[in-house]
């Protein structure tokens, strides 16, 4: 197969250099060691609920049986040879504006086509994702178009700063996602020689698409698919479907039972960073959740029973799916380093708080902004709603999908893709 490594011919071959995974027999013997010896709580009211929900958090016999597939069924090398069949490279990005300004430096993923006009396209993820989420959709593009001549994008995934295998953002002053917009577009266009690109992007990766199209020139248009903004002022709820109504309820669950984890982040992130650092199954525990409460069971069924707990029902697949993950945080030590982003949302900087709300951040034209509606996402919004914040171009629905979408609905990502591009 074609590995879509020609480098656009204006990027800078010496400003980066190829990447490869290879985390050493040794990180996986202590990995595989420290989930042996992991301790395991006993039983209780709040972790296994008698109706076999996990309204107070995580069940036990979850995590029981995802620590026994994670150390005796779990092989690591394949997802790194999964990783490693796509370009792989780093490039050292200023952190600061300002000349001479040190640099780290950013993992990313590339496709790059062969096509002179091909669109430059850039794939944010966000907490506690990361490139591999938008594996399944790369395998995508090369599957729909087999040679780099054909390729109508260049498709750019980075590893956010602070997350696995990007370098960690400076220790001697705080950073936020405005810096972490800079490095993106820096990475476009001073290294890459990219000019003209679309974002596509979610959770934390879709706040930075906002800044890009908001106030950087070369970023052209932004497609998210997730982006809470409140209610126009006086809106008439009578007039919301029922599907955003169910949206609404999802929203107002998230609020009330599920959003927790990011005030901890917000507030405490030192500690949190330290505990999680500690102990894999730990880690595993606090992301393991999130997997499975954001994401649809429409995109991962249930096809399984818990072994001590005959009545309650879980999904393989996306079992596999958290450990592939927090193995990728555990394995490149980036476990504590990749909260920077929660003490914006409650304005803990110093300034007032940032979302997709700050009107700073609104994408106007000749800009323009599309949204892809997933109706398990943790804060599904109406139409109305994503329309204030932005020149929406581009909508579209979808029946099933969630949270983590690129990983859970591949095909329905690639294809909104295509279609906002093609209405630029």
């Amino acid at each position: 197969m074609p590995i879509y490594n020609t480098l656009p011919a204006q990027a800078k071959p010496d400003a980066l250099s190829p990447f490869k995974v290879n985390v050493s027999d040794a990180d996986l013997d202590r990995m595989k060691t420290l989930i042996k010896l992991s301790n395991l709580a006993d039983p209780s009211y709040e972790n296994s609920l008698p109706d076999g929900s996990r309204d107070l958090g995580l069940r036990r016999e979850w995590l029981k049986e995802a620590k026994r597939v994670w150390e005796q069924e779990f092989d690591w090398r394949t997802h790194e040879q999964l990783l490693n069949s796509f370009p792989n490279y780093q490039a050292t990005i200023p952190t600061a504006s300002s000349p001479g300004s040190p640099g780290i430096k950013i993992h990313f993923i590339a496709l790059f086509s062969e096509n002179p006009s091909a669109v430059p396209v850039l794939l944010l993820h966000g907490w506690p994702g990361s490139v591999l989420e938008f594996l399944p959709l790369l395998s995508l593009v090369q599957e729909k178009y087999s040679h780099p001549a054909q390729l109508p994008y260049h498709v750019i995934v980075p590893s956010l700063p602070g997350y696995t295998f990007s370098d960690i953002l400076p220790q001697d002053h705080d950073s936020g996602l405005e810096d972490v917009a800079r490095m993106m577009d820096y990475l476009m266009t001073n290294v890459l020689g990219l000019s003209k690109y679309v974002v596509q992007a979610g959770d934390v990766g879709s706040r930075v698409g906002r800044i890009l199209c908001a106030q950087y020139p070369q970023c052209q248009a932004t497609l998210l698919n997730y982006s809470p903004v409140p209610p126009p002022e006086g809106f008439d709820f009578g007039t919301l479907s029922e599907s955003e109504k169910r949206g609404i309820a999802r929203q107002d669950w998230f609020k009330s039972h599920g959003a927790a984890y990011a005030l901890f982040q917000a507030t405490r992130p030192g500690t949190l960073g330290l505990v999680l650092s500690s102990n894999p199954l730990a880690l595993l525990a606090w992301i393991g959740e999130k997997f499975l409460d954001w994401t649809d069971p429409a995109s991962f069924p249930a096809d399984s029973t818990l072994p001590g707990e005959q009545h309650v029902t879980y999904s393989k697949a996306l079992m596999k799916e958290a450990i592939v993950s927090v193995s990728l945080y555990w394995l490149t030590g980036k476990a504590h380093s990749c909260f920077y982003s929660y003490r914006e949302t409650y304005g803990l900087t110093g300034g007032p708080p940032r979302s997709h709300a700050s009107p700073e951040y609104h994408i106007h034209a000749p800009k323009r902004l599309g949204f892809s509606y997933f109706p398990m996402e943790v804060a599904p919004v109406p139409r109305a709603w994503i329309e204030t914040s932005g020149n929406l171009v581009f909508w579209k629905a979808h029946g099933k999908g969630g949270h983590f979408a690129a990983l859970e609905q591949p095909h329905a990502i690639l294809e909104d893709l295509e279609e906002f591009i093609n209405v630029l």
